[in-house]
């Protein structure tokens, strides 16, 4: 689930209020790992957001503006490199 780096690095989010860092899979599945307060991302312990049981204080507005961002991106991306 670690994505490539180099080309996922400017598809993440990094989210304070979460202390995560989000970014979509091969699949535009919406992934997560926690973020180290120094801002790097502790990639072995990625999950998948769909997996997540305990939504207990979740903000789940601020969840769906962070995937809306990173599929817009993933989709302007896309149009950019057909359109080359």
């Amino acid at each position: 689930m670690k994505p490539n780096l180099y080309t996922q690095m400017f598809n993440t989010v990094l989210s304070i209020d979460f202390g995560r860092t989000f970014w979509l899979d091969e699949q535009k599945e919406l992934c997560s790992a926690p973020t180290f307060t120094d801002g790097s991302t502790d990639w072995d312990m990625s999950d998948y957001v769909c997996d997540w049981t305990d939504l207990d204080g979740i903000n789940l507005g601020k969840l769906l503006d962070i995937q809306k961002s990173l599929l817009r991106t993933s989709n302007n991306d896309k149009r950019h490199k057909t359109h080359k």
